[in-house]
């Protein structure tokens, strides 16, 4: 080929159109917003736990060959106290136990306080409105 067109060739050009978009930001108003914050007072209720401690001493006053260790029985807690006694030897006496137990009492209260809320409120400033969209 020679870049030579025959006459015989029919040629029809084809034509493409291409779409576009353009945006633009277009005020339509304003809005403004407050917020505040309300005291209320509300009562709070729950629980508490107080727990107590009963002690008891019982005399023993029995020899021992070795000093007893800290035992719970139950719902004692047991400690027993030993001393050394001076008879030709020493020798170790149970004197006394302290017996302890302990007990819990739950107590409802209710206390007052203040509790925060917030809130908004949302005006439109219609004065700057453009009317077109």
């Amino acid at each position: 080929m020679t870049g030579e067109t025959d006459p015989g060739d029919l040629r029809i050009p084809l034509v493409e159109e291409v779409v576009g978009i353009e945006k633009r930001v277009v005020e339509t108003g304003r809005v403004r917003v407050r917020t505040f914050v309300d005291d209320e007072q509300v009562r709070v209720a729950d629980t508490l736990q107080r727990e107590t401690v009963d002690v008891e001493r019982i005399a023993i006053g029995r020899e021992v060959d070795t000093a007893p260790t800290v035992r719970e029985e139950g719902e004692f807690l047991i400690v027993p106290i030993v001393e050394e006694r001076l008879v030709i030897e020493k020798r170790l006496f149970l004197v006394e136990e302290i017996r302890m137990r302990r007990t819990t009492a739950t107590i409802p209260v209710e206390v007052d306080t203040t509790r925060r809320v917030m809130r908004a409120e949302i005006e439109r400033d219609e004065s700057t409105f453009s009317g077109e969209q």
